[in-house]
């Protein structure tokens, strides 16, 4: 399976829709804000580049789950290819677990690569410990992101999960405060996007990055979704879920 899990991953990093979407989309976003436009009361606040890195950082890292995840399973499902891999020796649920770490494993050249551009374009400096915590926080509360795309990947085949995963990945990323602060939407939608995974692992990345800050709530929001996603890849983990019928 650490073959099949390496191929793939390499696979998906050659590829220019998850250069793209994972990496390009989100640096583009970055250099945007950071360098080309200023918006009185976010832009110019202070540390706003460092905030701003990680909250691009978990974007990119979202859609890289979803994609190496959700939407290369769900294609190889509809292609009929899953089917003739678990024909082999790697057995139905050895060939979503390896798309899981796969997953995970995406995540670290979009992370990787938003943090490299902070700190090469904005100066972003923190000491190596702090920079490791980030990305330790990031990385590791990121496993929500991948179970989540592997629970799309396992509900909706063929090039329906590609939209599905896009249907998942801008509201999530927008309501979150991703992209844009979350101060100017209405209370509610406030108070809804503090229960998001991507809002919990942006903050629990700010508290790494601060050293300090509240990291249970976080936490808990990361584990129930999780632990929602896990629930949904069990029960569609059949061997005929992975035809092409299924």
């Amino acid at each position: 399976m650490t073959h099949y899990i390496r191929l793939d991953v390499v696979s998906m990093v050659r590829s220019g829709y998850f250069l793209v979407f994972s990496v390009l989309f989100s640096a583009g976003f970055y250099v945007m804000f950071t360098k080309l436009f200023t918006v009185s009361g976010w832009t110019s606040a202070p540390g706003f580049a460092a905030t701003y890195m990680i909250a691009l950082a978990v974007s990119g890292a979202f859609y890289a789950a979803l994609t190496g995840g959700g939407i290369r399973l769900g294609e190889e499902r509809g292609s009929g290819w899953a089917r003739q891999l678990t024909l082999t020796p790697l057995s139905p649920r050895r060939y979503v677990l390896g798309k899981l770490v796969g997953a995970w494993l995406l995540v670290l050249p979009a992370l990787a690569a938003i943090f490299i551009l902070g700190a090469l374009l904005n100066q972003v400096r923190m000491p190596p410990d702090r920079w490791a915590l980030v990305l330790a926080a990031s990385w590791g509360g990121s496993v929500c992101f991948a179970v989540f795309g592997v629970a799309i990947g396992l509900l909706v085949a063929g090039e329906a999960t590609q939209f599905a995963c896009l249907g998942v990945f801008f509201p999530m990323a927008i309501l979150g405060g991703l992209w844009f602060p979350t101060s100017a939407f209405p209370q509610t939608v406030r108070q809804v996007s503090d229960y998001l995974p991507t809002s919990a692992l942006y903050h629990l990345a700010i508290t790494a990055e601060r050293g300090s800050g509240e990291v249970a709530t976080p936490l808990l929001v990361l584990a129930c979704w999780t632990a929602l996603a896990l629930v949904v890849a069990l029960a569609r983990l059949r061997p005929e879920a992975l035809s092409p019928a299924g």
